[in-house]
């Protein structure tokens, strides 16, 4: 079962283009990883890493959430192999609490995105993995033994079916991890173009969603490890203005600080045109400090996988991030942390009934 509970309050500002994004936190929401089936094999119970939050075209009151959780209780640490991808439903709003709805992957598939494609009239699912045996025991594998890969799948609604995974991009640096495609349909340009971002904000494009992804550009800046510009689970848009973004996690402390993963965690990179110049603000966009509504005060010790939704009015107004987290003092047990944006969120669930 996933369970989502209650939670926090946090302060950033980052300011993208003409935009100002006033991450003011007021929820904290996350998977209970405390349910052990007695037949896992470790014991971390239903953890989950990130997921993406999308509102059901024919029921607007309810949500669904599609995230990385890992198998037989093996955790955050074990997910090369372990990890696969759910579904999650809410009735009581974008920021639940989520109920376990079905399996939509076996393992192994992990770093889940989905959007709608208004050319195909489908939903794409990217995730990285292979098909694999079903596991004997919780391990820890490497891209060499088990390679990431890109694959697609599609489906006709969120619920599934979903087709068989179409291997897109193959398991080479820089294109074996990090999907974050973004649709390049507009109303005045219907096309079926799929734009694709992937670890160190490489784009690729590709006529159709199911065709051949071409690598159509690379970074000007550092993208090396332990450089001060070193980033990954990038999450592309393109905001109303047509200009393009991406959020990134960070590892500005794991550089400046002897590995320590906390508290600059979240960095914007923004072009005017999808193949630059791409320009890289060394700011955080967020961090992990979080202030609750009891008003105590919690660093989590890793947040990661940034995925943002958006209003469907237009606009793009981001409303609510999502972020895969640790606490200190956990390696393991991780959790789905959903919160919202600013202030316009109230006016979004008040308008669907939930005010």
């Amino acid at each position: 079962m996933v369970i989502y509970e209650e939670g926090g309050n946090a302060n950033a500002k980052s300011r993208m283009f003409y935009d100002v994004l006033a991450f003011t936190y007021d929820r904290l929401l996350y998977n209970h990883t405390d349910a052990v089936d007695p037949l896992h094999f470790g014991p971390y119970g239903n953890s989950s890493w990130g997921g993406q939050i999308l509102q059901d075209p024919q029921d607007r009151k309810l949500f669904h959430l599609v995230a990385s959780q890992f198998a037989d209780g093996c955790g955050l640490t074990g997910w090369r192999p372990s990890s696969y991808i759910m579904r999650a439903e809410s009735r009581t709003g974008p920021q639940g609490p989520y109920h376990y709805a079905d399996e939509v992957t076996m393992s192994f598939r992990h770093n889940p995105s989905v959007i709608w494609s208004p050319a195909d009239q489908k939903y794409l699912l990217y995730t990285i993995g292979v098909d694999g045996p079903k596991a004997e025991k919780c391990q820890r594998l490497t891209y060499k033994q088990w390679p990431n890969n890109i694959s697609v799948s599609s489906a006709d609604s969120i619920k599934g079916p979903w087709t068989a995974h179409k291997m897109i991009l193959n398991s080479l640096e820089p294109q074996s991890t990090n999907p974050a495609p973004w649709p390049l349909w507009t109303r005045k340009n219907p096309t079926r173009e799929i734009a694709l971002g992937v670890e160190y904000n490489a784009i690729f494009k590709s006529d159709k969603w199911d065709s051949e992804y071409k690598l159509i550009h690379t970074q000007t800046w550092n993208t090396t490890e332990w450089s001060p510009t070193w980033t990954e689970d990038t999450f592309l848009w393109r905001d109303k203005r047509g200009n393009w973004h991406a959020l990134d996690h960070w590892m500005i402390d794991l550089v400046e600080h002897s590995g320590q993963q906390w508290p600059r965690v979240g960095a914007h990179v923004y072009a005017r045109e999808l193949t630059g110049p791409w320009h890289f603000k060394q700011q955080k966009a967020y961090n992990s400090t979080i202030t609750f509504t009891d008003g105590s005060v919690g660093t989590l010790r890793r947040r990661e996988r940034p995925k943002i939704f958006f209003s469907d009015d237009g606009e793009l107004t981001p409303l609510y991030l999502t972020s895969g987290v640790t606490e200190m003092g956990q390696g393991s047990r991780s959790s789905t942390f959903i919160q919202p944006i600013g202030n316009k969120w109230k006016k979004y669930e008040k308008k669907l009934g939930f005010h």
